[in-house]
């Protein structure tokens, strides 16, 4: 095994990408699939991820086989044996590009045995990690992606700070970064004008309710009609940190409960067929500009120049307030470091009205 810089692999080449699964992980890696994809024509491609993002992974067509690490209790017992099932479909890996920064990825890399790999992986004894080959793209490995001035030292290697991007060049892929794909399917029922998605997994993302049925109610007050998008209720309070937010919301206003009536391809169909959707920095938010609908995204507590690509349907709502204690904190704290949430509080719902308005009329 030794770091990836490049060299030819074999035709039609056996490649793995790892990541974790999270929606957004999910749809920011899409352009690396199809990227590899079309450097490496015929070759086979294997996925391994979690329980959490499997129906996309199942209905995307650049991924020939996928298997669940995460999510899955079973894992250790069923890994060698699928490993050892994908070699004999397609020949040893010649390639592994983990994307994912958790130790257990970093496992699973080496037992892939790749003769090559990007990304994490555990060397031969166990002992340390794979070395990267020397070379400023390969420092970019090491670097804080949600630095102010990353693309200002690395300018002659990215474009933009676009995670997606990032992944791209780091395996030595060209494609077109940042158009995303994920795969649709009908929802089978109509769909309101407008979605919305209030949960995240980190608190300190949320917006305030109060904002949230201003904005519901202008909607309501223009003859629109508006949706909750998301999980089970029970899942969305225990995973996503919505509380009584989304109960009293729909107590309190027109909006109508689609939450856990989807698959995750089916809510990528619903949001394609709504006039525009408003969400704050979670999966919804990177499956609604992935099909092309008109997104208004609210930040605050996350690094939006890593995580967002440059699309002019996607609209990104700052705060007029920004606080710096969450980049600080390298963005490991989950609730807001301050007695108020002064970055969130300060995406005001009038200026989420003023775009959504000038959206739905264009």
């Amino acid at each position: 095994m030794e770091g990836f810089n490049d060299q030819p692999l074999r035709e039609r080449p056996h490649l793995a990408v790892l990541f974790y699964d999270a929606i957004g992980d999910f749809v920011i890696v899409t352009p690396l699939l199809r990227g590899l994809k079309e450097k490496y024509p015929g070759c086979t491609l294997d996925y391994f991820s979690g329980e959490r993002t499997r129906e996309l992974e199942e209905a995307l067509p650049y991924i020939d086989a996928r298997f669940s690490v995460f999510g899955n209790p079973n894992a250790l017992k069923e890994l060698p044996a699928f490993i050892q099932a994908r070699r004999e479909r397609a020949g040893p890996y010649d390639l592994v590009i983990n994307c994912d920064f958790h130790p257990t990825m970093a496992f699973v890399a080496r037992l892939l045995e790749p003769r090559y790999v990007v990304g994490r992986c555990l060397s031969e004894d166990w002992r340390e990690e794979v070395p990267r080959p020397p070379g400023k793209r390969h420092q970019l490995h090491e670097e804080f992606w949600s630095a102010p001035d990353l693309l200002q030292r690395y300018g002659d290697i990215l474009k933009s700070t676009y995670i997606g991007e990032i992944w791209c060049r780091l395996a030595f892929v060209e494609t077109d970064f940042y158009r995303t794909e994920v795969p649709t399917h009908e929802p089978g029922c109509p769909i309101p004008d407008l979605l919305i998605s209030t949960g995240g997994r980190r608190p300190a993302k949320l917006w305030s309710r109060d904002y949230w049925k201003q904005l519901i109610d202008w909607c309501t007050a223009q003859g629109l009609t508006v949706g909750l998008i998301g999980d089970q209720p029970q899942r969305q309070n225990a995973v996503y940190h919505t509380g009584d937010t989304e109960s009293w919301l729909l107590e309190q206003t027109a909006l109508l409960d689609l939450r856990g009536r989807f698959s995750l391809p089916q809510v990528a169909g619903a949001l394609q067929r709504a006039k525009a959707c408003v969400s704050v920095d979670n999966g919804i938010m990177h499956l609604a500009y992935s099909v092309g609908t008109p997104t208004i995204a609210l930040f605050g507590a996350s690094p939006w120049w890593v995580w967002t690509p440059p699309l002019p349907h996607l609209h990104l709502m700052l705060p007029e307030e920004p606080c710096p204690r969450c980049y600080e904190n390298r963005f490991r704290n989950a609730e807001c470091l301050l007695p108020r949430h002064q970055c969130m509080l300060s995406v005001r719902p009038q200026r989420v009205i003023e775009k959504l308005r000038a959206i739905l009329k264009g």
